[in-house]
């Protein structure tokens, strides 16, 4: 897991995200702080999976290849 203050750091600038209304930003910041908080291998690479295919859309064959690689 990461530090304290880079999950800090990320948290004050979602709340930033959302007072100036760049709700888009605020999301990724969002998906970003649950995946670095998360010390539940299992459930980390399945929430990386489904990032990937969130954000990613356009790479089905990279989102394929990690499938792979986690075996999920």
């Amino acid at each position: 897991m990461r530090s304290n203050k880079y999950i800090a750091l990320m948290q004050e600038r979602l709340d930033w995200c959302i007072q100036t209304e760049r709700y888009e930003m605020a999301a990724r910041l969002r998906d970003l702080i649950v995946y670095e908080t998360t010390d539940d291998e299992e459930f980390k690479r399945q929430y990386y999976l489904d990032l990937l295919k969130k954000y990613a859309p356009e790479s089905p064959e990279f989102y394929q290849r990690m499938k792979e690689k986690y075996k999920l």
